[in-house]
């Protein structure tokens, strides 16, 4: 199981995510449940570094299928509308892929 938790500061603004685990939906190259799920997490990384000037902490581990992503200022709530959007996409993406894979996936929510 793909288990996701999502990370809101104290102004309940999202600001990262935790992702570990694989679905057990398929064998591996096959398993449509992981790639979109990873797609949509990588992408969001890539696009808060490319397109926004928020700096971002993230760690990635391929054993486990373990991705973290926080950004620097999860504290406080000057975290720019760009990445407070792509967050909150990633957000929605992997909820609505949940409503489908609901064996697949587990979603959590943790204030830091």
């Amino acid at each position: 199981m793909i288990r996701v938790q999502f990370f809101y500061n104290r102004f309940k603004e999202i600001c990262g995510f935790k992702m570990t685990g694989h679905s057990g939906y398929s064998k591996y190259g096959e398993d449509i449940v992981c790639a979109a799920v990873s797609a949509l997490a990588i992408n969001t990384v890539n696009s808060i570094q490319e397109l926004t000037n928020d700096v971002i902490e993230v760690e990635y581990k391929n054993e486990g299928g373990f991705l973290s992503c926080i950004l620097s200022n999860s504290k406080g709530n000057n975290n720019s509308k760009e990445a407070l959007i792509l967050l909150r996409s990633l957000e929605l993406g992997i909820t609505s892929i949940q409503k489908d894979y609901k064996d697949n996936i587990d979603i959590s929510y943790r204030e830091v």
